[in-house]
């Protein structure tokens, strides 16, 4: 496992960094020994082996990753936990605020990470979805939107939507205090893109962007922060 010095991103970029939870061998013992003491004893609390090991490996390469921007061994990192859940370090590289933000679906991973300024992402399975979509996901206008839309559409863009809106939400940082409403968008616009109304006013959704992630062919994600003119950069 590479423990190199990475550089932080810019102010006009988020880092991006994808992997897969399912290892085997001595990449799942070395991420072991790179958890805290809380970290391992919540591990020991899943229910299946499965998840206990792609837990593990998912907050494994997140203390490595960090450590590399932090020039500190993995174990030596301190996560702390927001009033709402978000994670952060608790000592900051010199120089600059790094902001990061974590997602993971089934196997899959992924790390958003800034500088100064927050920054949140969503990946999801695309999977089948109920024929009556839960009407807390769309606004009306949005509901009417997808209602509208052929069939063989609605999968696409449901989760196109969903990880939009969580993405954005775990940008704020609020957790589920704040509906998926509170974060309106266009159905027909595909790819990066701003929301329509946020909170109900187009001059905060002005403030925001959301980039499109390329996850795989079967899955969905977003990148989300309020800021402009930011783009962002896969890591490696």
């Amino acid at each position: 496992m590479s423990s190199s010095p990475l550089s932080p991103p810019s102010a006009q970029e988020v880092h991006v960094w994808q992997w897969d939870l399912d290892v085997r061998g001595s990449d799942f013992d070395g991420y072991w020994e790179m958890l805290s003491a809380h970290e391992r004893e919540r591990a020991d609390k899943f229910r299946f082996e499965r998840h206990r090991r792609r837990y593990v490996t998912g907050r494994g390469e997140l203390r490595r990753i960090l450590g590399r921007y932090l020039a500190l061994p993995p174990q030596a990192l301190a996560l702390g936990v927001g009033p709402e859940g978000k994670p952060f370090c608790t000592i900051e590289p010199s120089g600059w605020p790094i902001r990061f933000n974590l997602s993971h679906c089934e196997n899959s991973a992924a790390l958003a990470i800034a500088n100064g300024f927050e920054v949140g992402i969503d990946i999801e399975r695309i999977r089948p979805i109920e024929a009556c979509v839960p009407p807390e996901i769309f606004s009306a206008r949005e509901h009417a939107q997808f209602t509208a839309l052929p069939d063989a559409e609605q999968q696409a863009v449901f989760f196109e939507t969903w990880v939009r809106k969580e993405a954005c939400l775990k940008a704020l940082g609020t957790g589920f205090i704040l509906p998926p409403t509170h974060f309106g968008f266009d159905l027909s616009i595909h790819g990066d893109t701003t929301p329509l109304l946020v909170g109900g006013t187009a001059q905060e959704a002005a403030q925001w962007r959301v980039r499109e992630l390329s996850s795989g062919p079967d899955c969905a994600g977003a990148v989300a922060a309020r800021r402009t003119g930011w783009s962002i950069v896969e890591m490696h």
